[in-house]
């Protein structure tokens, strides 16, 4: 894919921005002029949920970009709203709405519609000059976009994990309720221990007792009153039936006479009686109702009592109704560890699914080893194979840290041009950073000039770059400054 050009305008201010296929420097002399904005409105326009810089907000502006894409050649992407972006490709126009719709526009960009490439693509070709160089294998891409290399790599070989991903989410839910639920039983443990008014009074007790066993009885009575009428409305069609069919009943002196609703014996009798249990039944229910009713209104005339002759504050209130809720702590705590163990295997199984005998696995950690030896980090000897998994990184620091996260993402992109056959834009935010001297800047640079010189190159930065030919975009004091 290649960024052929985009078009920003603000108010009566407008400035378009063309870029070459190869190596392009957005340069200013200082910082904070609109590197980062300009970098960042690309992705914007390319459907990213990315957060606005301080000077600019993107909403308050139109952005047009033009980018060349290997599946369906020259789209032009239109945006000058949050919720969508239009899309012409081929003079045919075509409206996206975010972010329900982005997949469905990414899918056209990159040519895959595996939702765990796409949902991981702005990791691999996106170095952000706050988390990017500290960004490894999983964590935050920019504002709240997350890379995961398990998820790259399933989509990446085609493994399909749909159903444990979906169980993994189920039990987490769980242990969230639970978790809350052994908070309020731990706090309703504190309560019990205090002599003062917190503690749940007999006669609240006994009116709760009261109040369950009405709800049971009204429940009873509420079905039984259902089945009762289901039976007449059956009886009743029955009647109606036989009534219809026009029969002839025959005495045994010969006479004959027709067979209708009001001569049919017996089953008159029935519905005459399910009418009577009905009424019945209805005074029960009637009562019931009218005794909860008269019951839960004395038990929030108490609350209100306690409110106005003692002050009680919300907090009183809410102690004495947990202390009322009955909760065991140690089988809430015993079904926590339960769900615990099962989401583990649940996660384990996963993981192994994804990092056994996948190839994917392996060129992409033969990539990095062999990346982070030119960059001299290691070597095949010193790195050791699950690096690509790693997770410890305090061990990473500085310039470490910097050129580790550069081999990573150039691994990535590798990976994705294999399987994809795509060549994705390399666009780096201020890769001189912190503790990185112009020596390794030098080896990152021949990395670039020897594996990717078929890829465009996109590069925001206060300084230059040793490159053969490099198309520079001048910023000087403000990123939209030309009327």
């Amino acid at each position: 894919m290649i960024i052929k050009s985009i078009r920003l305008k603000e108010g009566f201010f407008e400035r378009t921005f063309v870029f070459s296929n190869s190596v392009n420097l957005i340069h200013s002399r200082k910082n904070s002029c609109g590197k980062t904005t300009l970098l960042r409105f690309m992705l914007y326009v390319l459907g990213y949920n990315v957060p606005n810089t301080r000077k600019i907000k993107f909403k308050n502006c139109e952005a047009e970009l033009v980018v060349e894409c290997e599946a369906v050649g020259e789209v032009t992407l239109f945006r000058q709203s949050e919720i969508f972006i239009e899309v012409t490709i081929n003079n045919e126009k075509q409206t996206f709405v975010l972010p329900e719709q982005q997949n469905d526009l990414h899918k056209i960009i990159f040519g895959t519609e595996n939702s765990d490439i796409l949902n991981n693509l702005l990791g691999a070709f996106y170095v952000d000059q706050e988390k990017g160089w500290t960004l490894l294998n999983r964590g935050i891409v920019i504002g709240s976009i997350h890379f995961n290399i398990e998820e790259l790599i399933r989509g990446l070989s085609g493994l399909d994990c749909a159903d444990l991903i979906r169980k993994e989410a189920r039990l987490s839910k769980e242990l969230e309720k639970y978790r809350q639920m052994f908070s309020v039983a731990q706090y309703r443990e504190s309560l019990a221990a205090d002599t003062g008014d917190l503690i749940t009074e007999s006669y609240e007790e006994a009116t709760n007792v009261v109040e369950s066993q009405l709800l049971i009885r009204q429940r009873s009575l509420k079905a039984e009153l259902k089945r009762i009428d289901h039976t007449l409305s059956d009886n009743k069609r029955f009647k109606k039936y036989v009534a219809d069919m026009k029969l002839f009943v025959q005495a045994p002196d010969g006479t004959t006479f027709p067979v209708t609703e009001n001569n049919i014996v017996g089953l008159n009798d029935s519905i005459d009686l399910l009418i009577a249990k009905r009424k019945l039944v209805s005074v029960d229910y009637a009562a019931v109702s009218s005794q909860l009713e008269l019951v839960q209104k004395e038990k929030d005339n108490e609350f209100e009592q306690i409110a106005f002759f003692k002050t009680a504050t919300q907090m009183e209130i809410f102690d004495r109704r947990i202390a009322n809720i009955p909760m065991n702590q140690v089988a809430i705590k015993k079904e926590i560890t339960r769900l615990e163990k099962e989401r583990k295997e649940v996660r384990d199984e996963i993981s192994s699914k994804t990092k056994s005998n996948n190839s994917i696995v392996s060129a992409i950690s033969k990539t990095i080893v062999n990346y982070l030896t030119k960059l001299g980090l290691g070597d095949k000897d010193t790195i050791p194979a699950g690096y690509l998994f790693t997770s410890n990184l305090k061990e990473l620091s500085g310039a470490i840290m910097h050129k580790t996260a550069f081999a990573f993402r150039l691994a990535y992109i590798l990976a994705i041009e294999d399987a994809l056959k795509i060549k994705l834009p390399i666009i780096l935010d201020s890769p001189s950073g912190k503790e990185v001297d112009q020596a390794n800047i030098a080896l990152m640079t021949e990395l670039l000039k020897r594996d990717f010189s078929d890829h465009q190159l996109i590069i925001a930065s206060i300084f230059t770059y040793d490159f053969d030919e490099v198309n520079t975009i001048e910023i000087k004091e403000r990123l939209i400054e030309v009327n």
